[in-house]
């Protein structure tokens, strides 16, 4: 049977769930699993996968009904499982589980609680319905005619609650260009010598922003699909990339600043403070999504107001502090 239960949220991994489905210890052999198939199978709602538990009835294996009639009877299942089982927890959104049973090819994704305890299975229907829903929700969303959360309606909704969900970011982005203006002003002698340092502060703070926004789209993408990222390497990894984006793009700036203003020192000053703040963009991009999604907040608010302030803010200060260091 589904199960039904109020404790959890709901398009919960716990909401979605079935518990009817085959399951046998792993000390158990094919002959065993077969036996089991054979007495049950008109009470299960799903048999599309074995699942092996311990004493503890904690998720230790898979085994797919196909491998089940492959093998010799006598074969110990431990043998033939599956033991890096791709499983979620009953908190788990449904449209991650979604995601994930698409990347990982399965047909139903195993649900268990903080210590492994097997809870439930969510099914290839489910999954199913899960997609659909989601799909045609993200249309309507992307049309404009529905969001997740409550739907501001100009017309019906009151000018104090619409003022109430648009002034709080318009208000933080007021006090970033506040701060941005007086980092600017804090470099007024280095500009007054420099003015053409004038000329190339939106490249800059366009070049990082750009950047930064790249990996948080991928950021947000890859938390999605993998629940457990391990953030180190992929950090590593995007760090990889953004250093060799960072020289091959500060390389051709200086090239081409050379060649148009004939002045080495300038080059140099913006080929290395584009360099620095497309590193910087790292923070923007990668830490500051990941920071949402561990406080279960949506990641994708760290691609507007939040990211882009900060990311404004380090630019503009990478920028004129090496300007001032170097002329």
């Amino acid at each position: 049977m589904r199960v039904e239960n109020d404790i959890h949220p709901i398009e919960s991994a716990g909401r979605l769930m079935i518990r009817n489905v085959p399951t046998i210890h792993m000390s158990a052999t094919v002959g065993q699993v077969e036996q089991l198939l054979l007495r049950e199978i008109t009470n299960f709602e799903s048999v599309n996968y074995i699942y092996i538990l311990n004493e503890a009835k904690r998720l230790k294996g898979v085994l797919s009904i196909k491998e089940v009639f492959r093998s010799k009877k006598y074969a110990p299942i431990k043998s033939l499982m599956r033991k890096n089982v791709i499983s979620v927890r009953v908190h788990t959104d449904q449209e991650r589980v979604a995601l994930l049973a698409l990347q990982h090819n399965i047909k139903a994704v195993p649900v268990v609680d903080k210590e492994d305890v097997f809870l439930g299975v969510i099914t290839s229907d489910t999954i199913l319905h899960i997609l659909h829903n989601e799909a045609i929700e993200d249309i309507l969303r992307v049309r404009g005619v529905l969001h997740k959360g409550s739907v501001d309606n100009i017309l019906n909704l009151p000018l104090r609650t619409a003022l109430k969900h648009r002034l709080p970011w318009l208000v933080l982005g007021l006090i970033g260009g506040i701060a941005v203006a007086g980092v600017v002003n804090s470099f007024a002698d280095v500009l007054a010598k420099n003015f053409i340092l004038a000329a190339f502060i939106p490249l800059i703070v366009y070049m990082a922003d750009a950047v930064g926004a790249q990996m948080a789209v991928f950021m947000i993408r890859d938390l999605a699909f993998n629940l457990r990222l391990k953030f180190l390497k992929y950090f590593i990894r995007q760090a990889i990339l953004a250093v060799m984006m960072g020289i091959i793009i500060s390389t051709g700036l200086f090239i081409l600043s050379t060649i148009l203003y004939r002045n080495f020192e300038i080059s140099f000053v913006l080929s290395v403070a584009l360099f620095c703040a497309i590193i910087s963009s790292l923070f923007t991009g990668l830490i500051v999504p990941y920071v949402f999604g561990k406080f279960r907040l949506d990641p994708a608010n760290a691609s507007g107001p939040i990211a882009t302030i900060l990311q404004d803010g380090l630019s503009i200060t990478i920028y004129f502090t090496i300007a001032s260091l170097i002329l």
